[in-house]
């Protein structure tokens, strides 16, 4: 595996980011920004070993800096929606801004997605791993504590981008860190995704309401609707926010060990996508509203990506009994996600 380093363009005061490409043996590349840890490009083999770029995004950093929905980024303090953009926590009330109609959403209006982090290229064990960190400061867009995060970015050998987070707070604090990529097996920009099969190990979701705001309980999944047990081809089913845009609930629960979370499957291209993680959910998003300008000067639709974000229960903080993502003094936070890929033949 290797890492090669070029320079990605400026941000506003001359701050120069950078973009790191991971190669591994099999012909993998994965190109990766300092600039909110942005996945830029992912090309992975079809059936026949030809490479595509399946990850959507935009052509420049400008692009990203002008706004876009969370292309390929780290999304955090809380990625997800805090209901209600306030809770208490140890005594105190906390107010957040609303950047989703009434919640609080991905760490509201400057999340992980925004800033510059720092990188360094490191070696773990003989494999070549991208090394970001970031100090998120005590009071930073509403939240307590000072959080000081890591998030690694590795391609293996066996064809898997492995992303490992971790963290420690000075205060007690919400938090719920993870990727937002975007992916199309046949391609970004090659058409929908309805043609792709989804399988989610998820026998629960996440209630919500017509604002996307958390209930604070699970529902058990409706055959023909939501239950993605086994392999669904997404143009078999009317999507909406019920079941292409809300929290599934992990058989497996949290774990030491990584455990499978969902599968997606490709029949025209052969490409599979298998996601695994420690995380006890996964945010499961079909590009619903989808309306922006991608990369090649391609302009993506609605449903041309999904996204497989895996998390714990956002609204923790309001609703502890449904889920973990809150960080305590004392307590690092650790998490690890593969996206491992191959295909069908």
């Amino acid at each position: 595996m290797t890492i090669e380093t070029s320079d990605y363009g400026s941000l506003k005061g001359g701050t120069k980011a950078k973009l790191f490409t991971l190669s591994n043996s099999n012909g993998l590349c994965a190109k990766i920004s300092n600039y909110g840890g942005i996945i830029t490009e992912l090309h992975v083999p079809d059936r026949a070993g030809i490479l595509a770029d399946i990850a959507l995004g935009k052509d420049s950093l400008d692009d990203y800096i002008d706004g876009h929905p969370y292309f390929g980024c780290i999304t955090g303090r809380v990625a997800g929606r805090i209901s209600g953009a306030n809770f208490k926590l140890d005594g105190a009330s906390y107010s957040l801004i609303n950047n989703d109609g009434p919640n609080c959403l991905h760490g509201g209006q400057v999340g992980y997605d925004k800033v510059l982090w720092n990188a360094s290229v490191i070696d773990c064990d003989g494999i070549k791993k991208l090394l970001l960190s970031f100090s998120d400061l005590d009071g930073n867009n509403g939240f307590p504590g000072r959080i000081d995060c890591t998030v690694t970015y590795a391609l293996l050998a066996d064809n898997s981008l492995e992303i490992t987070y971790n963290a420690v707070t000075t205060k007690s604090t919400p938090f719920n860190i993870t990727n937002h990529s975007y992916f199309n097996l046949c391609g970004a920009g090659n058409g929908d995704i309805l043609g792709h099969q989804i399988q989610i190990f998820a026998s629960s979701v996440a209630s919500t309401d017509a604002n996307g705001t958390l209930l604070g309980r699970f529902d058990e999944v409706v055959d023909g609707y939501n239950d993605f047990r086994k392999p669904v081809t997404l143009s078999e089913r009317e999507l909406d926010a019920g079941n292409a845009d809300i929290h599934y609930c992990l058989d497996a629960g949290r774990s030491q060990c990584i455990q499978q979370a969902a599968h997606v499957y490709e029949p025209q291209s052969g490409r599979q996508m298998d996601v695994y993680t420690t995380q006890p959910g996964v945010q499961f998003y079909a590009g619903l509203v989808l309306d922006d300008s991608g990369k090649n000067g391609i302009h993506y639709k609605k449903n041309w990506g999904f996204a497989l974000e895996t998390q714990d229960y956002a609204d923790s903080v309001n609703y502890p009994q449904m889920g973990g993502a809150m960080l305590h003094p004392g307590n690092a936070f650790q998490s690890k996600t593969l996206y491992k890929f191959s295909a069908r033949y």
